[in-house]
């Protein structure tokens, strides 16, 4: 079936015997059989579907977190002095603010660095160390950053100043047989071969620390920072990662932070919050600071104890996201999507008027909307800076590593969703080759998938209980998607000039809330404004509250004429 965005869709096949028999031995119904199978879940992840889920921490025996938290442990037996350098996203933020917590709960001499996205670059920075490194100082914990740094590690090492290291990004160079480090991609068996990011590791470690020391540690205030980069550095939602995030968001209620607390009550988020708040609205705030100024404002909300203090960043960080979304918008509006409508190119944009500090999200909106890899470079000081997010199938890893060895870029890094660089300008065009070259290699007629055709619920369906099962929903996890046919739009009108809120009705005329994010000026949100036709459509399920009380609504992803 061919969409009205130009897609082509099909149902996911299945077998009915293995559904049945994950239905009888389970005792689930054929609904959540099905969705269970086309996510291909292990005997694990089904056993952990009727579970309450308890934190185990997966890393009691790992070789790397054992010497880890004993030299931190040694550490803090002496009052050494502790600097923390983290990247200045959201995972390196939420693995910064982990551990400046935790030293300061024990009152132990800390201080931290974080790099100016504009000044400073990513990661760790060898003149900015320089500069900030105070007397005293016995230990440098790198989070989100730091592998690939031989020139930092090695001033370090000759100012007899010891050296961890937890990051999850790719391993450039042979790692010095001493190096502590806590990284999946040094033994992906000993790390279960999952990708998992550096604000989960670092709490994986102080989890480790603290029952060692035995101290009264909140332990859903660290957790609560795993789960934000873990759902923000675009990690897969399954397993351990799935698991965090699971009692993450079950347990918000016993977060004791100040700085937490303080911006759910802000955004007025007066009920639990999901898997939607941190992706679209507490991740791009925390993000914004690093985008358009600097990430210690994120890193003072989430530290501080101070009310009045709290709420004036809480202010500050609004007025530099709403900034960062009229910045967005504007980029998005300079970028001519026809031309990748009848090809098959990755998405290459190069231009010079575009922010850097919003690269990465241009090039996820364009990748989500297009379904294929986003490559957005700006001018920068003497150089291009770019950011690309991928699909699952095109790994930026590798690809990184590729282009450093054949020279085309002058540095990167990244994980495989979401990827850094820096270009020179006439090296450009033979990247923009380069890519789409290794692009077609993996290249698959675009099919996209849908789990089965289904009515429109009723409100006091088992099928609301049955996805409440597999959240939280995200990379690798994904929201189930349905075929609801023969529907009719009415009342559509438009929200914040970008989405279209209707009510669906169908045959049987039972109507249902619906709502087509982004979808001004598609062709998925004029069908919805103008036309008056049946139609199919394309959708998730979803279930929110609203004044406190339960709402459904169908999310429209696209409309079947």
């Amino acid at each position: 079936m061919i969409s009205v965005s130009g897609k082509k869709w099909t149902e996911r096949k299945t077998n009915n015997r293995i559904i049945e028999k994950i239905s009888i031995d389970n005792k689930f119904s054929h609904d959540l059989s099905k969705l269970i199978l086309n996510r291909n879940y292990t005997s694990t992840e089904l056993s952990q579907l009727e579970l309450k889920f308890e934190f185990i921490n997966p890393f009691i025996k790992n070789k790397d977190f054992l010497k880890a938290k004993n030299l931190i442990f040694d550490i803090i037996k002496r009052k050494g002095l502790v600097l923390t350098y983290g990247d200045y996203d959201v995972d390196g933020v939420s693995s910064v603010s982990i551990l400046v917590n935790f030293f300061n709960k024990i009152k132990h001499p800390n201080y931290y660095i974080i790099p100016n996205r504009f000044s400073d670059g990513y990661g760790a920075n060898l003149n900015l160390i320089k500069k900030n490194l105070k007397k005293g100082t016995e230990i440098a914990i790198f989070v989100d950053c730091g592998t690939n740094s031989k020139d930092v590690i090695s001033f370090l090492k000759k100012k007899n100043i010891k050296v961890i290291i937890i990051d999850h990004h790719h391993i450039n160079n042979k790692l010095e047989p001493d190096l502590n480090i806590i990284n999946p991609m040094k033994d992906p068996k000993e790390y279960m071969k999952e990708n998992i990011c550096a604000a989960a590791l670092t709490f994986y470690l102080i989890n480790l620390v603290n029952e060692k020391l035995n101290k009264k540690i909140n332990n859903y205030d660290c957790l609560f920072f795993a789960l934000l980069g873990t759902i923000c550095d675009l990690m897969p939602l399954r397993y351990s990662n799935k698991l965090i995030s699971k009692i993450a968001l079950g347990n918000f209620d016993k977060v004791e932070n100040p700085g937490i607390k303080q911006l759910i009550n802000f955004l007025s988020l007066k009920r639990p919050i999901n898997y939607t708040d941190i992706s679209y609205s507490i991740g791009p705030m925390i993000n914004s600071p690093g985008r358009l100024k600097n990430a210690n404002l994120s890193v003072e909300l989430f530290c501080s104890k101070n009310t009045s203090k709290i709420k004036k960043i809480i202010e500050e960080i609004q007025f530099l996201n709403i900034k960062r979304k009229k910045i967005e918008q504007s980029c998005l509006k300079q970028i001519n999507l026809d031309k990748y409508e009848n090809n098959n190119n990755i998405i290459f944009e190069v231009n010079k008027l575009f922010h850097e500090g919003v690269l990465g999200i241009i090039a996820g909106k364009l990748k989500d909307k297009l379904n294929r890899p986003a490559f957005i470079i700006t001018n920068s000081v003497g150089y291009y800076k770019g950011s690309a997010r991928s699909t699952k199938d095109f790994k930026l890893n590798s690809l990184i590593n590729k282009l450093l060895n054949l020279k085309i870029i002058e540095s990167g890094g990244g994980h495989n969703m979401a990827a850094g660089f820096i270009v020179k300008k006439e090296k450009i065009n033979k990247l923009n080759e380069v890519l789409n070259t290794e692009y077609l290699k993996i290249k698959k007629k675009d099919i996209f998938f849908y789990d089965y055709k289904k009515l429109l619920p009723r409100n006091d369906s088992t099928l609301f209980d049955d996805l409440k099962k597999l959240e939280p929903y995200g990379i690798e996890n994904q929201q189930p998607l349905f075929l609801f046919e023969n529907l009719w739009s009415i009342k559509a009108k438009i929200i914040n000039n970008q989405h279209i809120n209707c009510i669906l009705k169908n045959k049987e005329n039972r109507s249902f809330q619906s709502i087509a994010f982004d979808a001004v000026n598609t062709p998925i949100g004029n069908y919805l404004l103008n036309f008056k036709k049946k139609f199919s459509l394309i959708g998730a399920i979803d279930q929110f509250f609203w004044n406190g009380k339960k709402k459904n609504q169908i999310i429209i992803k696209d409309l079947l004429l």
